[in-house]
């Protein structure tokens, strides 16, 4: 039986080099570095960000050597020979395993899971399904697919999205109401 891909979720991006040695300055997704979930020791996995960049389209696994945290995030990775080797693989994007998280609350969701829910009216109507979830700066964006085949993107607000259930893997939507 083959092994299922896990979902793999972007945690950073690395633009630009930090000195000579091979170092990388890191773009954490979450602002809040008291809470990054990358430590030294930790396998990541790196994906091109851009055609420029010689990290197989695949992936490649590299290890975290050591992290500084300030400012900037800096990243040495294990194995990285120096800047002129870090710069043949600029840009790229840093993913982890969704399993690689914590376990969330009871009125926490990580986004990701949410991921081909389905989505339903108030009275429990299958409206249809969620498709991404994108970020504006401002709040999270639901691209849902309708069980007509079109797609619609709405913001992830109580006004229309009360409620997630993770138990039953549902999400209550309440439908926009348009004007001319």
């Amino acid at each position: 039986m083959a092994k299922e891909k896990p979902k793999m979720i972007k945690i950073a991006s690395a633009f630009h080099p930090h000195g000579i040695k091979g170092d990388v300055e890191l773009r954490l997704l979450n602002d809040d570095v008291e809470s990054s979930i990358l430590n030294e020791g930790m396998s990541v996995y790196l994906y091109p960000a851009s055609e420029k960049s010689q990290i197989s389209k695949a992936y490649e696994e590299w290890k975290i050597l050591k992290l500084r945290f300030g400012n900037k995030v800096i990243c040495t990775f294990d194995g990285m020979k120096d800047r002129t080797h870090l710069e043949t693989l600029l840009p790229f994007e840093i993913y982890l395993p969704r399993e690689a998280f914590p376990e969330t609350g009871s009125d926490e969701v990580y986004l990701i899971d949410l991921i081909d829910m389905d989505v339903v009216s108030e009275t429990g109507e299958k409206l249809g399904c969620l498709v991404s979830f994108s970020d504006n700066g401002m709040q999270y964006l639901f691209d849902i697919r309708l069980n007509d085949g079109s797609q619609i993107t709405l913001p992830y607000v109580d006004a229309f999205f009360p409620k997630i259930d993770m138990e039953k893997k549902y999400i209550i939507m309440i439908s926009p109401e348009y004007t001319e």
